[in-house]
């Protein structure tokens, strides 16, 4: 009987420790819930993202299930952040590998050479967050009863506590565990964002105000806040709109043709992942008919013995056009232009190198289309 007992309190056990964590959210916050089902963070891991997968396939680790990316692609798979169990296509790899306590719980971020780490809080169902009308303050659940107990007033939430006072919610530190740069084990940099803020320009853009700007719908059902901090992550896919005010093209006419600029006003590299592509695309609409011009690449090729190489074997830069924080790169295009006409510029993105794609076998659509990030129309 008591070995029956101690079974069962094992199952359960492993069935809590494997519970999903997001439902308790749900409740009070659904339409965030909603964003967050088709951001990026939800689908992080190896079973849902496909470029991860890809990745991951190719990787010598698979073999032994050495699987080591856990902290930054999921995290709230806890078992296996502590060694008590291997990657398993579990509940949690398919539905919250990133839930919202995994972000909602970063107290502060180490910084390291090879990649940063998270530090989480070791308080229970304390949370951070910002808001700048309640910037310092540290919410907790009150009743407060007045008329002998018949009236009942309540503030705060009855499901966590709110700490408002964290400054890595309002500039965007909390993103930098896995955001920021990321060195392989030849000490190589495979990703480096470059983050670079410029006070000189007054820029007050952070992570969170250009990837998770204020929109329209309450951010809880218990009381109506007009607006929320989008949490859909995926903007490249489902709103290109919000990036798209930080790229500016420009159009200036040359002796014997024109240049294209294009400015970055983020506050880090454009897209400075090794597998990604940008590029610059122009057309002439002339007299009915269309002129496509030679498309511009920008890129950082990564490495070894001069060609193309997977990221754990990498150890050198082959090619770097990528553009940078608040740098402006000019295009000079020798195709003279005619009155009438009308430049078509798009500047934009394929998630992964179609080149790349081809030979990591990544069919995805959403990964193999060209994403515009920005488009602009010049009446000559």
């Amino acid at each position: 009987m008591k070995k029956i007992f101690f079974s069962l309190f094992l199952l359960m056990s492993t069935q809590c420790n494997a519970a999903p964590e997001n439902i308790t959210c749900k409740k009070c916050h659904p339409i965030i819930y909603a964003e967050y089902q088709n951001s990026m963070h939800a689908k992080a891991s190896v079973f849902k993202d496909p470029v991860h997968k890809a990745v991951w396939d190719k990787h010598p680790a698979k073999a032994k299930n050495n699987y080591k990316c856990a902290k930054c692609h999921t995290p709230s798979d806890h078992d296996l952040i502590s060694g008590k169990s291997k990657l398993e296509d579990n509940k949690i790899q398919q539905t919250e590998p990133i839930s919202c306590q995994a972000c909602h719980t970063i107290e502060s971020i180490e910084k390291h050479t090879k990649i940063n780490k998270n530090k989480f809080t070791k308080k229970k169902k304390y949370f951070f967050s910002a808001d700048s009308k309640r910037k310092g303050k540290k919410i907790t659940f009150k009743e407060k009863h007045s008329f002998f107990g018949l009236m009942t007033k309540t503030s705060g939430s009855p499901y966590h506590d709110i700490d408002y006072s964290n400054e890595n919610f309002y500039d965007g530190g909390m993103c930098l565990g896995c955001h920021d740069h990321k060195q392989n084990g030849k000490g190589f940099s495979v990703c480096d964002m470059q983050i670079k803020k410029n006070d000189s320009l007054d820029n007050k853009d952070t992570c969170i105000s250009c990837h998770m700007p204020k929109i329209k719908g309450t951010f809880v059902n218990l009381k109506n806040t007009h607006t929320h901090a989008f949490h859909g992550i995926s903007i490249h896919t489902i709103n290109t709109s919000l990036l798209a005010k930080h790229i500016k093209l420009s159009l200036q006419k040359t002796t014997d043709g024109f240049e294209v600029s294009i400015e970055n006003k983020a506050n880090h590299t454009l897209f400075a992942q090794p597998l990604r592509l940008n590029q610059l695309r122009v057309n002439i609409e002339r007299e009915g008919k269309t002129l496509s011009l030679e498309r511009k690449n920008f890129i950082r090729i990564i490495g070894k013995d001069g060609k193309p190489a997977m990221p754990w074997v990498a150890d050198s830069e082959l090619k770097n056009t990528l553009i940078k924080a608040h740098e402006t790169r000019t295009v000079d295009y020798d195709t003279p232009l005619e009155k009438g006409d009308t430049v078509v510029i798009e500047f934009g993105y394929y998630l992964v190198n179609p080149k790349a794609a081809k030979k990591l076998n990544i069919t995805d659509e959403l990964v193999t289309e060209f994403i515009i990030l920005t488009r602009k129309r010049v009446e000559i």
